[in-house]
């Protein structure tokens, strides 16, 4: 179970790493190319991004270097699944269809992190 638990941790890091990274450092490109971002406006759309990078550490960091309370992972593991919650809630407001398909899994991925580090390990 330790081993899935780190795969799938390192999956969903890889994931917001390059969503938040593109998010923070090219927020205009990616502002020009999703609708609700331009709703948002420039800088709500670097926070989240901000926000991601942090989860992304987050749910990697505290396990690997022991450095902090395993309940850091948990967290971040949950606000991660929660980040999602609220995408897909926008995605289909405005009947964005195509990406709801990865939004579910990157649901599904940081819950597996937040149970199988809460119950299982």
């Amino acid at each position: 179970m330790e081993i899935a638990l780190w795969i799938v941790a390192s999956i969903v890091a890889l994931f917001y790493v390059m969503a938040g990274g593109m998010k923070t450092f090219n927020t205009a490109t990616f502002v020009e190319k999703a609708p609700w971002a331009q709703r948002m406006g420039v800088a709500r759309v670097r926070v989240v991004g901000v926000l991601e990078l942090l989860g992304a550490v987050g749910i990697v960091l505290p396990q690997l270097t022991g450095i902090g309370a395993p309940l850091l992972t948990i967290l971040a593991a949950g606000c991660l699944a929660l980040v999602q919650i609220v995408a897909i809630g926008i995605h289909l407001a405005e009947k964005s269809y195509a990406s709801l398909p990865i939004n579910a899994a990157m649901v599904v991925l940081p819950l597996f992190v937040f149970f199988g580090r809460l119950y299982w390990v």
